[in-house]
């Protein structure tokens, strides 16, 4: 009876060493670096124009690129600025008129990996009484 116990035990052992890498692989990546919130927000509707736009990350990163449309197309020019090592990055905007617009950013973790997202917003055009 303690043969078969031991064949037992040495046989669970080997599947454990066999399945461990399946396992690891199954496991999430490590945690890149995520926005974890803008001003303004993905998706606000404002009701007036934004004087800066800020992108808020979860750890330090190096914002490598913002570009700035209105209604899909039309590339609004933004300051240029050094790349750092930043948890948070302000950037000014000129003054802009109602529209839709898209802000894209581009930025690279503090492992290396690149990242990057979307802000869509819109600004309304004041209500006249």
């Amino acid at each position: 009876m303690a043969f078969a116990s031991i064949t037992f035990i040495a046989a669970s052992r080997r599947r454990a060493v066999l399945l461990l890498p399946l396992l690891l692989a199954s496991l999430p990546a490590a945690a890149h670096s995520e926005l974890r919130r803008s001003v303004p927000a993905a998706g606000a509707v404002l009701m007036q124009a934004p004087e800066q736009m800020e992108l808020h990350f979860n750890e330090r990163v190096q914002l490598t690129a913002l570009r700035l449309y209105r209604d899909g197309s039309e590339e609004i020019s933004l300051p240029r600025r050094a790349i750092r090592s930043a948890t948070t990055e302000i950037i000014a905007l000129p003054p802009l008129p109602p529209g839709a617009y898209r802000a894209e950013w581009r930025i690279i973790s503090a492992d290396g990996h690149p990242a990057g997202g979307v802000i869509p917003f819109r600004i309304e055009a004041p209500k006249r009484p």
